[in-house]
């Protein structure tokens, strides 16, 4: 877990409530230059940022941390305004708690954030399903196209001979049509 804060008061608050709550192992920074580069060293679990424009600017933090690792961000503003929330949306922020927050404030962001994350993380995993098995279909067409050009057949006959020899060997028909183009 990392805290980032210039406020010394606010990162002894939340240290403690982490404590308090389960334990938590906790590194403080006072400033997100510190911050982005603890986190690209090694990737917190969870990132608490307080949120002030001019000496801590937690979104914009959020939003660097997001194109190049991803670690959940909380973050911990007063007042929280319409705009700030749409940009912290927008940055990736996961949960939003005030500047000092009660222990069942902390618990009920810490729950949110994890929940975020887990279907950030299937989301993830069904995008890269997606996208392999386009990269599978294309390379199947690409095969498919060399074998009706080859062989002179047409492309139901090349899906059909495709299919026929993936299923004898036990390989995938994309794994065959690589093959077929190497």
């Amino acid at each position: 877990m990392l805290i980032c804060s210039p406020d010394p008061v606010f990162q002894g608050h939340l240290t403690r409530l982490l404590e308090t709550i389960g334990g938590y192992r906790v590194a403080v920074t006072a400033g997100p230059a510190a911050a982005l580069q603890y986190a690209l060293a090694q990737p917190p679990d969870l990132l608490i940022c307080s949120h002030d424009p001019l000496h801590c600017d937690g979104i914009a933090l959020a939003e660097t941390l997001h194109g190049k690792v991803w670690v959940p961000v909380v973050l911990a503003a007063q007042p929280w305004t319409q705009e700030l929330v749409k940009a912290a949306v927008a940055a990736g922020v996961a949960a939003f708690l005030t500047s000092f927050p009660a222990e069942a404030e902390l618990r009920h962001a810490l729950l949110e954030a994890c929940v975020r994350l887990e279907h950030e993380d299937r989301l993830r995993s069904k995008l890269r399903e997606s996208e392999q098995r386009l990269a599978d279909r294309k390379v199947i067409e690409k095969a498919k196209g060399l074998l009706m050009e080859r062989e002179r057949i047409s492309e139901d006959a090349a899906f059909k001979l495709m299919r026929s020899q993936s299923m004898t060997r036990r390989i995938s028909m994309a794994k065959l049509a690589e093959e077929l183009l190497t």
